[in-house]
Protein backbone atom coordinates (compact mmCIF):
# COMPACT_ATOMS: atom_id res chain seq x y z
CA UNK A 1 0.00 0.00 0.00
CA UNK A 2 2.81 2.39 0.91
CA UNK A 3 4.54 1.65 -2.40
CA UNK A 4 1.34 2.45 -4.32
CA UNK A 5 0.89 5.79 -2.53
CA UNK A 6 4.58 6.68 -3.05
CA UNK A 7 4.39 5.80 -6.76
CA UNK A 8 1.18 7.80 -7.16
CA UNK A 9 2.71 10.86 -5.54
CA UNK A 10 5.85 10.54 -7.67
CA UNK A 11 3.76 10.26 -10.83
CA UNK A 12 1.68 13.26 -9.75
CA UNK A 13 4.84 15.37 -9.20
CA UNK A 14 6.27 14.37 -12.57
CA UNK A 15 3.05 15.05 -14.45
CA UNK A 16 2.47 18.38 -12.74
CA UNK A 17 5.87 19.56 -13.96
CA UNK A 18 4.99 18.97 -17.62
CA UNK A 19 2.90 21.87 -18.86
CA UNK A 20 2.14 23.30 -22.25
CA UNK A 21 3.22 26.82 -21.29
CA UNK A 22 6.93 26.44 -20.73
CA UNK A 23 8.47 29.88 -20.09
CA UNK A 24 11.05 31.13 -22.55
CA UNK A 25 14.48 31.88 -21.10
CA UNK A 26 15.37 35.54 -20.87
CA UNK A 27 17.88 36.74 -23.43
CA UNK A 28 20.67 38.94 -22.22
CA UNK A 29 22.05 41.29 -24.81
CA UNK A 30 25.78 41.99 -24.75
CA UNK A 31 25.44 44.77 -27.31
CA UNK A 32 24.87 47.43 -24.67
CA UNK A 33 27.94 46.38 -22.72
CA UNK A 34 30.08 46.42 -25.86
CA UNK A 35 29.05 50.00 -26.67
CA UNK A 36 29.98 51.10 -23.17
CA UNK A 37 33.48 49.61 -23.63
CA UNK A 38 34.04 51.66 -26.79
CA UNK A 39 34.86 54.72 -24.70
CA UNK A 40 38.29 56.16 -25.18
CA UNK A 41 40.62 54.76 -22.57
CA UNK A 42 44.16 55.36 -21.42
CA UNK A 43 46.25 52.44 -20.19
CA UNK A 44 49.12 53.54 -17.96
CA UNK A 45 52.03 51.69 -16.35
CA UNK A 46 54.42 53.49 -14.01
CA UNK A 47 57.52 52.77 -11.93
CA UNK A 48 58.94 55.00 -9.19
CA UNK A 49 62.73 55.10 -8.79
CA UNK A 50 64.06 57.70 -6.38
CA UNK A 51 62.44 61.03 -7.26
CA UNK A 52 61.67 59.98 -10.84
CA UNK A 53 58.55 58.33 -12.23
CA UNK A 54 58.82 56.29 -15.42
CA UNK A 55 55.47 56.33 -17.23
CA UNK A 56 54.30 54.34 -20.25
CA UNK A 57 50.93 55.13 -21.88
CA UNK A 58 48.89 53.22 -24.43
CA UNK A 59 46.15 55.24 -26.11
CA UNK A 60 44.08 53.65 -28.90
CA UNK A 61 43.60 55.77 -32.04
CA UNK A 62 46.12 58.42 -30.91
CA UNK A 63 49.69 58.63 -32.14
CA UNK A 64 52.56 60.62 -30.72
CA UNK A 65 54.63 60.45 -33.90
CA UNK A 66 53.85 61.16 -37.53
CA UNK A 67 54.59 57.58 -38.62
CA UNK A 68 51.12 56.12 -37.95
CA UNK A 69 48.52 57.17 -40.50
CA UNK A 70 44.82 57.34 -39.72
CA UNK A 71 45.30 58.11 -36.03
CA UNK A 72 44.95 61.47 -34.32
CA UNK A 73 48.19 63.17 -33.38
CA UNK A 74 48.44 64.03 -29.71
CA UNK A 75 50.54 64.88 -26.69
CA UNK A 76 50.30 64.14 -22.97
CA UNK A 77 50.04 66.88 -20.35
CA UNK A 78 51.11 65.88 -16.83
CA UNK A 79 50.08 67.98 -13.83
CA UNK A 80 50.48 67.38 -10.10
CA UNK A 81 48.18 68.42 -7.29
CA UNK A 82 50.95 68.98 -4.74
CA UNK A 83 53.93 70.34 -6.65
CA UNK A 84 53.67 72.95 -9.35
CA UNK A 85 54.34 70.39 -12.03
CA UNK A 86 52.97 71.04 -15.51
CA UNK A 87 54.84 69.34 -18.32
CA UNK A 88 54.05 68.28 -21.88
CA UNK A 89 55.33 65.08 -23.46
CA UNK A 90 55.20 64.16 -27.14
CA UNK A 91 55.99 60.47 -26.64
CA UNK A 92 54.03 57.56 -25.19
CA UNK A 93 56.80 56.72 -22.69
CA UNK A 94 58.48 59.40 -20.63
CA UNK A 95 60.13 60.20 -17.27
CA UNK A 96 58.81 62.77 -14.80
CA UNK A 97 61.92 64.00 -12.98
CA UNK A 98 62.67 65.87 -9.76
CA UNK A 99 59.45 65.28 -7.84
CA UNK A 100 59.70 66.34 -4.18
CA UNK A 101 59.30 63.79 -1.40
CA UNK A 102 55.76 62.92 -0.40
CA UNK A 103 52.51 61.78 -1.94
CA UNK A 104 51.47 63.07 -5.35
CA UNK A 105 48.43 62.71 -7.58
CA UNK A 106 49.63 62.97 -11.18
CA UNK A 107 46.94 63.74 -13.74
CA UNK A 108 47.66 62.65 -17.30
CA UNK A 109 45.53 64.13 -20.08
CA UNK A 110 45.79 63.37 -23.79
CA UNK A 111 45.26 66.46 -25.94
CA UNK A 112 45.85 67.51 -29.53
CA UNK A 113 49.01 69.45 -30.43
CA UNK A 114 46.85 72.62 -30.22
CA UNK A 115 45.69 71.69 -26.66
CA UNK A 116 42.19 70.54 -27.67
CA UNK A 117 41.14 67.85 -25.19
CA UNK A 118 40.34 64.35 -26.47
CA UNK A 119 38.48 63.63 -23.22
CA UNK A 120 41.05 61.03 -22.15
CA UNK A 121 42.33 61.44 -18.58
CA UNK A 122 43.89 59.26 -15.92
CA UNK A 123 45.16 59.88 -12.40
CA UNK A 124 48.14 58.15 -10.77
CA UNK A 125 48.90 58.05 -7.08
CA UNK A 126 52.66 58.22 -6.54
CA UNK A 127 54.71 58.23 -3.33
CA UNK A 128 58.25 59.57 -3.48
CA UNK A 129 60.26 58.22 -0.50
Amino acid sequence: MKKLILMSLSLLVILSGCKDDIPEPENFSLAKKVHAKEEKSLSVKHIVQGNQVFIECVVPDVTFSSAKKGAKKGKIIVTSNTSRLHKEYYTAAFVVKDLPKGNHILTLEVVSPKNKSFGIKKQLYVTIP
